[in-house]
């Protein structure tokens, strides 16, 4: 038993790790309060619409730290249930700020869900109508949620034993055992860091480039999140090409596992990024979708102006594929009067999204590796029936449970993907907006097609349709397996076998 957990247990008087982690979690809201508060005071702005959760959290926060302290340990259906109820959590004390400046509760869980989940679908029509600290909130949200709101529970887990070790793995779904062999305690240190070392450097550039300190903090929420809030109606268009490079090079470092910056930063090994195939992908198909789309684009302009503006229309095209692969949704322009083939690409490439252990969303470039992997090892064994193939990825085999679990995922996201447009039809919204509205969504890209495009919104969609794509953000966001545990049988059964009753903590 560590000093910490001898200490919590001298105030405490019952056991219960639910308990206390959903207590942690409530502070965690009520400190990240602060932050909009303080930017209300300074733009003379209403601060009780925070004030009010915050004061709401804290009462029900400091109860459960003061008389519950965590077990030794957590078993994964524990784990599994508070990693979901997270995002439940934060989504209804998020929505409260919304919901007090005049936004129905149930589109402030939309804008809430949105956030923490780092989607960037909006409710809002006319965002600079709304109260500048609401709208610096809302991006915060992301930014919360881009780190990974569990991420805090990581911090306290190493007294729990085996079960952090599980709440980390379904946090992060789709790495490799391998890439966090040190200790959970310095897995979590390292990654605060690292985001924090590029959220400043973000902010530091921005500045640089003459853009006053509300406007810096809000565009670094949202972009290093891959979230794609911005405080403008016309997103990044709103500023200049400089930081539209600037955004383009942070969405990407994002997007990219936060364990190749890890060993480019603290071990001095550039060459993890040459050494990964996950990374090598992402990189040649971003340098391949880049110039298809530039060419396509330039096919459209004639003669010399396709030389005057050939260079927005690279930045353009970079611009909206790495803003569609990495699941932020920025928009620099309305990408839905382009060609159909681009249009395409960009909903095909949402659906992939970027690496593992990022911020962005999709279902990874390593699981659609993984995935070729398999069909083709599996032609492979067609031709040659009696001979024994691994499937190797960064110089490692692969086990079949990981390759079962990404089979599994694909089918899940497919099967989820058009049950919730179907419902989305059955409700009247047409086709273009249905299909793309649960694809942005469950890929927590966040603008779609049509109505919800980058320059639209989904404040007009109906209440079944808002809750639908409630779900399929957090879904997305949990990476689909997690949540669809949860609706089965076998995990309640599960979850019950043992009494939740907490236990009094021994003298």
């Amino acid at each position: 038993m560590t000093k910490k957990r001898g200490m919590l247990s001298r105030f405490s008087v019952y056991e219960n790790s639910l308990v206390y982690l959903t207590g942690v979690l409530l502070l965690y809201l009520s400190l990240a309060l602060l932050v909009p508060i303080g930017a209300a005071i300074v733009l003379e702005e209403d601060p009780y619409v925070f004030v009010i959760p915050l004061f709401a959290s804290l009462l029900v926060a400091i109860p459960l730290i003061s008389f519950f302290s965590p077990t030794d340990s957590i078993r994964p259906v524990d784990g599994i249930f508070l990693v979901s109820g997270a995002w439940i959590i934060a989504m209804f004390v998020g929505a409260v700020p919304y919901a007090l400046s005049g936004m129905g509760y149930l589109d402030a869980c939309f804008e809430s869900m949105s956030g923490f989940t780092t989607t960037g679908a909006t409710i809002m029509t006319d965002i600079e109508s709304w109260p500048a600290s609401l709208l610096l909130w809302r991006s915060f949200t992301q930014w919360l949620g881009g780190a990974g709101i569990i991420m805090v529970f990581v911090t306290i887990l190493p007294m729990l034993g085996i079960g952090g070790r599980n709440l980390f793995k379904n946090e992060f779904t789709g790495l490799d055992v391998h890439n966090f062999s040190f200790r959970i305690r310095e897995a979590a240190k390292e990654f605060h860091l690292i985001y924090l070392l590029l959220s400043g450097c973000l902010v530091i550039l921005i500045l640089i480039m003459g853009e006053s300190l509300y406007d810096s903090l809000t565009i670094m929420f949202s972009t290093m999140s891959t979230g794609g809030f911005s405080p403008h109606s016309d997103s990044i268009a709103h500023f200049g090409p400089g930081i539209q490079w600037i955004v383009i090079l942070f969405m990407f470092l994002g997007a990219t596992n936060f364990y190749l910056h890890y060993r480019a930063i603290y071990q001095k090994d550039l060459r993890a990024y040459k050494e990964s195939t996950e990374f090598r992908t992402l990189a040649l198909v971003v340098v391949i979708l880049i110039s298809f789309t530039f060419l396509a684009l330039s096919s459209h302009l004639d003669g010399f102006d396709a030389l005057d503006e050939g260079g927005e229309t690279f930045r353009n095209s970079a611009f909206h594929i790495v803003s569609a692969i990495t699941s932020s949704g920025f928009a620099v322009d309305d990408y839905t009067v382009w060609p159909v083939s681009i249009q395409m690409i960009i909903l095909v490439i949402m659906f992939i999204g970027a690496s593992s252990g990022s911020t962005a969303g999709g279902l990874k470039m390593s699981r659609f590796v993984l995935a070729f992997k398999y069909l083709y090892y599996g032609m492979l064994k067609q031709i040659h029936p009696r001979a024994v193939i691994s499937m190797r990825m960064d110089g490692k085999t692969v086990s079949e449970d990981a390759v079962t679990i990404t089979i599994a995922m694909v089918l899940l996201y497919a099967c989820t993907l058009i049950a919730a447009t179907f419902i989305l039809l059955a409700t009247g919204v047409p086709l273009t907006e249905s299909f793309s509205a649960v694809s942005a969504c469950i890929s927590n890209h966040g603008p779609g097609m049509g109505a919800v495009g980058p320059y639209g919104d989904y404040g007009w969609l109906n209440p079944i349709a808002k809750s639908t794509l409630i779900f399929a953000m957090w879904a997305g966001r949990l990476e689909l397996i997690t949540v669809f545990i949860l609706l089965t049988p076998a995990f309640w059964r599960e979850f019950q076998r043992h009494s939740h009753q907490s236990k009094r903590v021994k003298r």
